[in-house]
């Protein structure tokens, strides 16, 4: 009688915790093995996204100061053309994450989203090669918002997304002034 409430009472929990304990080890080594790609995969990414945005850069190293915040990262280029800053800026989905070339005279040379949570079709048409372009060339952002700016427009309907580009990339201004230009 006390063997059969054991394997009723005990056995099934025995067994699910052994069949838990397989399946964390199988995905820590799943882990173990593909993380190291997986870093590699994103280095590349971001890599080829930050020579789009600055073209005229050969190579690039990791600038190691005090980041602003709402700024994950900067990088320039070895050959002193300029910079790469990665921003984060609130819009209407969360967090949007823009990288934003500077050429060594403060001008912007491009822009492109990496990352958003924002409405698919409308909230990203702030995001398109074609609005992201109008920040091209210019090197200061004064107005507090993009609706209140004179230098580039903002899309109707997608005002919050906008608004957390235009945030992101002053952001970005305002580091790469703080680095005190190219390094």
């Amino acid at each position: 009688m006390q063997n059969s409430s054991f394997k009723t009472k005990f056995a099934p929990t025995i067994v699910l915790v052994v069949i838990c304990l397989v399946i964390s080890a199988a995905l820590a080594i799943t882990n173990g093995a593909t993380a190291p790609q997986i870093a590699k995969i994103n280095k590349e990414q971001a890599d080829a996204t930050r020579a789009s945005v600055l073209t005229e850069a050969d190579a690039f190293h990791q600038y190691e100061g005090q980041l602003n915040d709402g700024i994950t990262e900067v990088y320039f280029a070895d050959n002193k053309t300029g910079g790469v800053i990665t921003s984060v800026a609130s819009s209407y989905g969360g967090d949007i994450t823009v990288m934003v070339g500077i050429d060594a005279e403060g001008a912007i040379t491009g822009v492109q989203v990496t990352a958003h949570s924002d409405t698919p079709g409308l909230g990203t048409k702030a995001m398109t090669p074609e609005y992201l372009a109008g920040y091209n060339g210019l090197s200061e952002l004064s107005a507090a918002a993009v609706k209140d700016s004179q230098d580039v427009d903002y899309i109707v309907g997608a005002t919050i997304s906008s608004n957390g580009i235009y945030t992101a990339v002053k952001n970005a201004l305002q580091q790469f002034n703080d680095c005190g230009g190219v390094q």
